[in-house]
């Protein structure tokens, strides 16, 4: 691999999931701009796990079918068009237009430059590359949340500061990504290799991964956006803020150590944390409901766990499937997740507070299910080439 290579790969995704951030956290926070009639709100925050689901699943086709860099080429297109409908909208359609063709974008993305970066990624800082991208994610949300509330006073200033932020990038993204090769791995396996696991090594390792995208998918959007604004109406932007800063943080934190770090125990270990963080939000509701403080300490706790359990999933997600189905693997795994999201935005409407703590807490027990079943059953992908945890190549059967 040439060392070219790497550093525009990853500056083209760093950027993407920059922007990718500062989209997620748009949604909610544009239910409080006034071409949003309430009875839109809904239909704004479905629009977003539902294109995402849409994306995940057509993209991670794409990618796999017709290359890397294909895929890295039309999401960027397709980003491109989202910005004019979501940053000029004069009525609810035209966003909710833009944010589900953002979110198919920029969510059928990460699919693409997941397997892109393990594929590109020497295996000694694989784990380091793939959590400091995707950290990128949460300091656009921290970033977006931040100008909504130093422009909550004026709607108009808040669009032209996200259309700045997100019209920056564009360029960044161009250009890099004409740049970008293609994927080594992904043109020496495109023939169709074959590997060597079994229906049981498999099974494994879809259940740990679809866990963990449930629990890291569900509960993000239900504790940090949706209890959080019934507790304390007007203080969105604050709560999003919060979460954001708490995940930010730890996914810096994690950089030096992700690497040396077993792959099979760190996910038990931030899943663990995760329920335990989660469980606190119990007491804390029943004895202390109105305390912001309290709230929002639990709230940056649960996000370090948070970024924690994000980790181990975008990790381990591109690492336990092979090439040729990397990014078909991926994306099947988060649609399956988001489709649950997007049921779960009708079904918990008329949960009350209490129930969706509890709701959460369950959520997060789903996850560490899957690392308790990893940590008994799993490998360390920690620091070992792609080719020696799922391209393993066996010889052909002659007929």
């Amino acid at each position: 691999m040439s060392g070219r290579r790497l550093p525009v790969i990853v500056a083209s995704a760093t950027v993407t999931m920059f922007a990718w951030g500062v989209v997620l956290a748009l949604a909610p926070l544009l239910t409080e701009w006034p071409v949003v009639p309430s009875s839109y709100d809904v239909y704004l925050l479905v629009a977003s796990p539902a294109s995402l689901l849409a994306g995940s699943l057509t993209m991670g086709r794409f990618t796999d079918a017709f290359g890397r860099k294909s895929g890295f080429i039309v999401d960027m297109v397709l980003f491109a068009a989202s910005i004019p409908f979501i940053l000029f909208a004069t009525g609810p359609l035209d966003l909710i237009a833009g944010i589900a063709l953002a979110e198919f974008s920029l969510g059928g993305d990460e699919t693409t430059l997941l397997a892109y970066l393990a594929e590109e990624a020497p295996e000694a800082h694989r784990g380091k590359i793939l959590v400091g991208v995707t950290n990128a994610a949460n300091v656009g949300a921290l970033t977006a949340s931040a100008i909504s509330l130093v422009t909550s006073f004026s709607v108009g200033l808040q669009r032209l500061a996200f259309a700045l932020l997100l019209a920056s990038a564009v360029p960044v993204i161009v250009v890099t990504r004409f740049m970008a090769p293609e994927s080594f791995r992904w043109l020496k396996y495109r023939s169709g290799e074959r590997v060597s696991l079994g229906r049981g090594d498999y099974a494994v390792r879809v259940y740990l991964l679809l866990t963990m995208a449930i629990t890291v998918v569900l509960t993000y959007a239900l504790m940090a956006l949706v209890i959080g604004p019934y507790l304390f109406p007007r203080l969105t932007s604050l709560i999003v803020f919060t979460y954001n800063l708490g995940e930010s943080l730890a996914g810096f934190a994690l950089l030096p150590i992700i690497d040396s770090t077993s792959r099979r125990t760190f996910p038990f270990i931030a899943y663990l944390g995760g329920v335990i963080t989660m469980a606190l939000f119990i007491p804390q509701y029943v004895a202390a409901r109105s305390s912001l403080m309290a709230f929002e300490s639990l709230l940056f706790l649960n996000g370090v766990f948070g970024e924690m359990a994000w980790a181990a999933r975008v990790i381990l997600e591109p690492e336990l499937f092979p090439t040729r189905l990397r990014a078909t693997g991926v994306g099947a795994v988060r649609a399956a997740a988001y489709a649950l999201y997007t049921a779960s935005i009708f079904f918990t409407q008329p949960f009350s507070e209490f129930s969706y703590l509890v709701y959460n807490v369950g959520l997060w027990a789903v996850g560490l299910s899957g690392a308790a079943l990893w940590l008994a059953r799993g490998v360390d992908t920690a620091r070992r080439p792609l080719e020696a945890i799922s391209d393993i190549q066996v010889p052909a059967r002659k007929r």
